[in-house]
């Protein structure tokens, strides 16, 4: 499938974990894949490449020049953006969300329309529908309730322009609890099982506390789909990136204690529930299956079981 990418590919923010599994699993059958970092060589993912280094390529999107420079030189057809900041809870600037993930966007996309390219793909996010976080559809209204959702919601709409009024083949894709190999460890799920690996657990919120888990392979799948099947009606468009599955914390630690056989009981509410943690928190998948044929096919079961084995 990844051969049907139009190429040269570029992956800005490769250096995350969406922008590092793409990159790991285009390099197996492409030589025509660049990967874009500010700072590569002291990014812990890229570290553990073995070779491919000439095709790491640093670049800061806070710069217009670099970002010039790299597609005046590349010329690529399928540009990812999966560069971002302001998911994590110690990115709290709100100057630097908004460079970002919002000015750097306006940037690649007024570059690119200088130069031929076949498809970008950006990164949204679940934030965007805030506080309408049950189960809503692309078309369901966004209540962003950080200033990271902000500049989330901004981007889809700045794309939304360039694809409805110029014509640009721009895609956006809202992710959802993105978890596997090379997950941030101080994210739930890797803290979760190298707790279980010390036979012991971590503090918890509220059990109640809800996620919609997609594994990280489902979700490179996803990314591959749509670049490989550009359609014109799609441009413009979001696409949820979900399972369509409603996972409590309460009934994500109970699998794992049941998956690894821990021999403690969890205890709940011992963490202070973050200001995004919410109740129903689930995406509908129905629009990315209706367009692409895609649905995460990963139970969390095997998911944690992969997560586990490549600690």
């Amino acid at each position: 499938m990844n051969k049907k990418i139009p190429g040269p590919i570029a992956i800005f923010g490769v250096g995350g974990l969406i922008g590092f599994n793409l990159f790991r699993d285009l390099i197996t059958s492409r030589t025509d894949v660049y990967g874009l970092s500010h700072d590569p060589a002291n990014n812990w993912r890229l570290k553990t490449l073995k070779k491919n280094g000439s095709q790491i390529i640093k670049c800061n999107i806070l710069n217009i020049k670099e970002i010039e420079n790299f597609i005046v030189r590349y010329r690529p057809q399928t540009i990812f953006n999966l560069a971002a900041y302001g998911a994590y809870s110690n990115q709290t600037d709100p100057k630097q969300i908004y460079k970002t993930n919002f000015d750097a966007t306006f940037h690649i996309i007024e570059t690119l329309k200088k130069n031929r390219f076949s498809i970008y793909i950006h990164a949204g996010s679940q934030s965007e529908y805030g506080l309408n976080c049950d189960r809503p559809d692309e078309e369901s209204k966004l209540i962003p309730n950080s200033h990271y959702a902000v500049s989330k919601v901004a981007s889809y709409y700045l794309l939304k322009y360039y694809a409805c009024v110029e014509k640009l083949p721009l895609i956006h894709v809202r992710f959802y609890s993105v978890y596997g190999q090379f997950e941030e460890p101080t994210r739930l799920i890797p803290t979760l099982l190298r707790s279980i690996q010390n036979n012991t657990l971590p503090n918890l919120v509220d059990p109640n506390i809800s996620r919609d888990f997609v594994y990280i392979d489902d979700v490179v799948k996803a990314l591959q789909i749509i670049a490989s099947n550009s359609n014109k009606a799609n441009y413009g468009q979001a696409y949820n990136i979900a399972s369509g599955r409603k996972t409590t914390i309460k009934k994500l630690v109970t699998l794992a204690i049941k998956i690894f056989k821990v021999q403690k009981e969890p205890i709940f509410s011992t963490m202070k529930n973050r200001s995004w943690d919410l109740i129903n928190w689930v995406g509908d998948t129905k629009k990315m299956k209706d367009a692409y044929g895609w649905s995460a096919t990963t139970a969390l079961e095997t998911g944690l079981r992969q997560t586990y084995k490549l600690l």
